[in-house]
């Protein structure tokens, strides 16, 4: 029994060593896609963009399906298809229909390493470059892309209430905080098919609709639904997560 006990608390002692220099980075729980319903009822609020963020389709997919023309207008009660009803002719069984986005769902905490201050990857917003992605606020790196661990975007940890600027010229299709683990969020639409968004802010400083440059500032970093000031940064693609770093270190 002694050697068990021994054991048990050696793991206990590096379990406490370890924790500190761990953070909790509220991130978007892939496995909640898994259980997408076939109808969603449009509520106050929400936006097409929003809609498939939360969902993690492509717009103009959802728009396709459901015969959605620019600018991609919903009202509320609106039944928005999240499938493709041709291939889903055949199926006997009656949709499932969801009446509010998933806010109830409590998004994975996802352990980051957390450098020493003095081994942390500093980030600095730079001057935009024409057809260029710039960095979209100043602070350190703590979290870095991993779709596979559930973290879709990057994590930049900095001061509550520095500047958090728009990574590209685009239009705000999405702000507000609608979406549980997001905290006040903001999405850019800055092409067909690429999207990016900004959440955790303290402040939105724009509006759904909105016309952006590229470097002006959108927000004030915050924590709202995190543990610490930071700005959580993605980037999709036709629906899907790339990853930021490649795009940003192109300048």
């Amino acid at each position: 029994m002694r050697w068990l006990v021994s054991i048990l608390l050696l793991m206990s002692l590096l379990a406490g060593c370890t924790s500190s220099n761990l953070i909790d980075v509220p991130v978007t729980d892939q496995a909640k896609y898994q259980y997408t319903p076939k109808i969603y009822t449009v509520q106050k609020g929400d936006t097409l963009y929003g809609i498939s963020w939360a969902f993690g389709l492509d717009y103009k997919q959802i728009a396709q399906w459901n015969g959605i023309n620019p600018p991609y207008t919903i009202h509320i009660g609106d039944q928005i298809h999240l499938y493709s009803q041709e291939r889903n002719n055949t199926a006997n069984t009656k949709p499932v229909v969801l009446t509010s986005l998933p806010r109830q769902i409590q998004p994975v905490k996802t352990k980051v390493v957390a450098a020493a201050p003095a081994g942390e990857t500093i980030v600095t917003p730079t001057a935009p470059v024409s057809g260029k992605w710039s960095w979209p606020a100043q602070g350190s790196l703590v979290g870095k892309f991993s779709p596979k661990a559930g973290n879709k975007g990057i994590q930049i940890a900095g001061a509550e209430g520095s500047p958090i600027r728009a990574t590209s010229s685009g239009q705000v299709v999405y702000a507000g905080e609608g979406l549980r683990g997001y905290g006040k969020l903001i999405i850019i639409k800055h092409s067909p098919e690429y999207i990016s968004a900004y959440a955790h802010n303290r402040e939105i400083l724009v509006r759904e609709g909105q016309a952006i440059n590229s470097g002006q500032q959108i927000a004030s970093m915050g924590q709202t639904d995190t543990n610490r000031p930071m700005l959580h940064f993605e980037i999709r693609k036709s629906g899907n997560p790339v990853d930021p770093v490649k795009l940003l270190n192109q300048l």
